[in-house]
Formats: structure tokens, C-alpha cells, sequence
């Protein structure tokens, strides 16, 4: 079954669920142009979760995607506390800044299972996860009549995800931008590109495989496609959408950046994940300490991230981007889409040899 199809949708475009920079005028935007919106809902309390998907639906009829982080992701050992040199580095940085003592460390995302419990309540259309999925929450999906998706970054991770029962594998390459997906293994084995790891899990696999990582323009779209891809999915390149809302340091720094400034880190969250480095995460990973696992990590360094960024102080926030981050362009999240689709149209016809 294709992806439009199977989504319900006119083209195979999937706006990647960029969690604390999307808006629901995007996902709006992208679903009303023909593509699957979605939104990261893994920060939202189920009431700001279910708000969220009621303003959504105020501006759109069509299919849209909610992300969740498997709730794999909400265990770790509380007891853990920050190491000696963080904490001094930390508070090196408030004093800097002019911040307050450090907070405590909490957990910031989920619970997933009542995160879950809302998008199934409100019938959302396409389920995504991230960091894995777990097989009853596939089994509520479906017997809810609704689709379930979710990012595999090795070709094992994407045979398990099948076993499961999902209705499509995203397959991640390692130039995508935001957390990896792996579940299984270290991340660092996993960071296979997307021009590798697309056709292996198309040939590993029954089910569609959606290409991610890297994708910005027709050129990667028309690619992935020959590699056997179904759809593709695009983060990075929506972040130039005046939708996206992100803030205009973070804009700026993308404008500005190279594919090399964008690494993968596990210094901003706890998890890994890429972003433009700066100077936190070189003097975080510098350390000669465990950090504290995910989202502990990230729950320390927010009120530092927000000071920075209100600041226009780019030494400090998170700014996830993939490595096509040189090929960002600047336009309404509609008007990339209808650019993408007619572009990818017209490379077509060029490979095919079509008079124009």
C-alpha cells in the first residue's frame, strides 16, 4: 500500500513532529497542502495535549500525525545526581548569566501512557513514536481503527518495529536533525546514513519504509524514492517556515551554520541527538563524567537554554538541525510543500529524459 494511501493523504511528504518548535499552524499548513502534518506532543500534560489537538482541528480536516517517546524512555534510575564538574560548569554558567542557584533535576516528558490514552480518545488519525513502541499500545492503535508509525535507525530496529505490528518503519538516517530513534544497541553503531540505510530496510522489511534524514529538497526526496522509499519525511527543511515560530537566534544560527556544526551530542538531553554545537555542548562533553540520563540531563540546563535564547546568546541553547542545513529556505510551509512536489516533479521528468 502507498503512503498516500495508507495516510489518507495527497502527497508523500511527512512533516517530521519537531517537539518545542512546531505549531499547530503547521501542521495545519502541511495537512491542508496535501502532506501529513504533525506535531511532538512528548512535552504536553494530556490536558495541553488534548487543547493542542482540538486547535489543530480547528484549522485543518485533513489527516495529521501526533508524536509520542515510548515510554521506555520515562525509566532511569532517580537516584542518579549531577556529577561534581557539571555542576560546577553549570553554575559557573547562571553566574555568568546572572541566574538564580540550579534547579532540580525532574523529568519533562510523558507519561506516554496517558499522553496515548488522549490521542486515542480523540481519534488522531497517525500515532508516531519515537525511541521505540511498545506492542500493546500498537494493538490499542489499531483497535481504535488508527495508524501507528515509528523510527527504526538500523535495519534490526525496523525488523522489530514490523514484528510489532506498525503500519510503516521511518527509517532515520544519522544526518537527520533532533533525538536519534534507536532503541537497541549504542546510538554511535547506529549512525548509519540515509543513502545506506534506506534500501536495506526497504529489502529487510514488508511494510513501507519512510525515508528521513538529510531530506531538503527534490533532490533528496526523488532519491529516496529510488531507493525504494515510500514517503519521506522532512524536519530540518521546515524550520525556514514562518509557521515553525522557532526563535530568531535559533533561525539565524541555521542560516549561518555548515553540515559540520550540526552533531550528535548526548550533552543537551541525555539521549543522542543532533544539533548546531556551541559552546555548552563542548564544555559539557569535555567532562570527564557520566551525565545524568534522559531527560534529567535536559531538565538542568533549562532555565540556562531560556535566559540564552531570550538573550540572543547563542554559546548556550538547544538547536536541533539536520546536515542539509545549508539548503534551508524561507517560505510558508505551504508554498515549500507545492515546491517540493513540483520540483520533484520536474526531476523526474528531467532522469526520464521528457522534453520540457
Amino acid at each position: 500500500m502507498s503512503t498516500e494511501a495508507l495516510f489518507n493523504i495527497q502527497h508523500p511528504i511527512l512533516q517530521a513532529p519537531m517537539a518545542g518548535s512546531g505549531s499547530t499552524d503547521l501542521v495545519a499548513a502541511v495537512s491542508n497542502a496535501g502532506g501529513l502534518g504533525a506535531a511532538g506532543a512528548a512535552p504536553m500534560k494530556p490536558d495541553v495535549l488534548r487543547a493542542h489537538i482540538h486547535e489543530i482541528r480547528g484549522k485543518t480536516d485533513k489527516p495529521f500525525n501526533i508524536n509520542l517517546f515510548a515510554p521506555a524512555s520515562e525509566r532511569y534510575d532517580q537516584s542518579l545526581e549531577l556529577g561534581p564538574k557539571a555542576r560546577a560548569l553549570l553554575e559557573s554558567y547562571h553566574r555568568e548569566l546572572g541566574l538564580a542557584e540550579l534547579p532540580e533535576a525532574r523529568a519533562l516528558f510523558g507519561p506516554a501512557e496517558a499522553q496515548l490514552d488522549v490521542l486515542i480518545e480523540e481519534k488522531v488519525p497517525v500515532i508516531s513514536f519515537h525511541f521505540g513502541v511498545e506492542q500493546d499500545h500498537v494493538e490499542r492503535i489499531h483497535r481504535a481503527g488508527l495508524k501507528v508509525i515509528s523510527s527504526a535507525t538500523t535495519i534490526g530496529e525496523a525488523k522489530t518495529l514490523e514484528s510489532l505490528g506498525v503500519d510503516a518503519v521511518i527509517a532515520q538516517g544519522a544526518e537527520a536533525g533532533g533525538h536519534r530513534g534507536t532503541f537497541l544497541g549504542n546510538y554511535r553503531q547506529a549512525l548509519i546514513g540515509t543513502l545506506a540505510l534506506v534500501p536495506q530496510v526497504v529489502d529487510a522489511v514488508d511494510i513501507p519504509v519512510i525515508a528521513a534524514g538529510g531530506i531538503m529538497d527534490a533532490r533528496g526526496i526523488v532519491a529516496c524514492r529510488a531507493l525504494g522509499a515510500s514517503a519521506v519525511q522532512m524536519g530540518t527543511a521546515f524550520l525556514g517556515c514562518s509557521e515553525t515560530r522557532i526563535p530568531p537566534l535559533w533561525l539565524q544560527e541555521l542560516k549561518s551554520s555548515s553540515p559540520s556544526r550540526a552533531t550528535v551530542t548526548t550533552a543537551m538531553s541525555g539521549k543522542p541527538a543532533r544539533g548546531l554545537r556551541n559552546r555548552y555542548i563542548s564544555e559539557m562533553e569535555s567532562l570527564d563524567e557520566p551525565l545524568l540520563p534522559y531527560s534529567l540531563q535536559y531538565s538542568v540546563s533549562a532555565p540556562l537554554r531560556k535566559k540564552a535564547m531570550d538573550q540572543g546568546n547563542p554559546d548556550f541553547p538547544t538547536m536541533w538541525s539536520g546536515q542539509g542545513v545549508q539548503m534551508l529556505r524561507e517560505m510558508p510551509a505551504a508554498e515549500l510543500l507545492e515546491s517540493l512536489v513540483r520540483e520533484s516533479e520536474e526531476l523526474l521528468s528531467q532522469l526520464a529524459g521528457s522534453p520540457d
